[in-house]
């Protein structure tokens, strides 16, 4: 089973159920939307591996939705040419906010299943890597911890959005509001007990003893801190 996660954002249900079919074959994990509001909320923080929209959705072109999910998600983005009698977003229009290919009507099943595939061989070899630490090990692309004895724990978007957020961040220390307006998008002042839950999930999931954390560090009165060790930073500087 492929573990790539595929968004298709469609106002028209029979355009949709056509980019699914497309790709039926691959296995892939596809999810859909039909809204603006929805299609920018899940590419943001369902964290997909691609999406694939249309020119233009409930009659937002695609540009402005590139440029509304661009400062909040590195998401591969694929932009269709748009439907016969709808203009949409053009190929400049897209790329210049932020789409990755733009695919021009008309096109068959299987370019746009190559197409597909060939991003997602990119995005293969932007995201794929593995920070390997004392006693477990975080795989950023299938959102994985591995622990010992083979154990693993898949992270949920939102425990996998702070991890990296925090990764970013390493050894710095982040305020409860930094985390929330990361993850949330919002101002972050009514998001505080949320932060506070998911860094518990994830010390379960992470720590040896989640009570005695030696990763995922509480700084007082200012939020958490992620502590990579000094010979990990140095594995993953030289692979970068």
């Amino acid at each position: 089973m492929n573990a790539n996660r595929i968004l298709v954002a469609s106002s028209a249900a029979a355009r949709r159920r056509d980019v699914r079919a497309g790709l039926d074959s691959e296995h892939y994990e596809i999810s859909e939307t039909a809204t603006s509001s929805e299609t920018i909320e899940k590419a943001c923080f369902d964290l997909p591996d691609l999406l694939i929209m249309d020119s233009v959705i409930e009659g937002i072109d695609a540009h402005r939705l590139c440029a509304a999910i661009r400062p909040q998600s590195k998401v591969c983005i694929l932009v269709l040419g748009g439907l016969e009698g709808v203009a949409g977003s053009t190929a400049i229009d897209a790329l210049n906010a932020g789409a990755d290919e733009y695919l021009s009507m008309p096109f068959g099943t299987a370019e746009l299943a190559a197409r597909v595939r060939a991003m997602l061989r990119r995005v293969a070899r932007r995201d794929g890597k593995e920070i390997v630490l004392q006693d477990r090990a975080i795989d950023m692309n299938s959102h994985r911890i591995k622990g010992p004895d083979g154990q693993v724990s898949r992270l949920t978007p939102k425990e996998y959005f702070v991890l990296r957020y925090l990764i970013t961040h390493a050894n710095k220390a982040r305020t409860h509001r930094d985390l929330a307006q990361a993850v949330w998008q919002r101002d972050g002042s009514g998001e505080v007990e949320y932060v506070r839950i998911v860094i518990n999930q994830l010390r379960r999931k992470l720590e040896p003893d989640p009570a005695k954390p030696r990763y995922l560090l509480t700084e007082r009165a200012v939020g958490y801190r992620l502590h990579m060790p000094v010979e990990v930073r140095a594995r993953e500087a030289a692979k970068s």
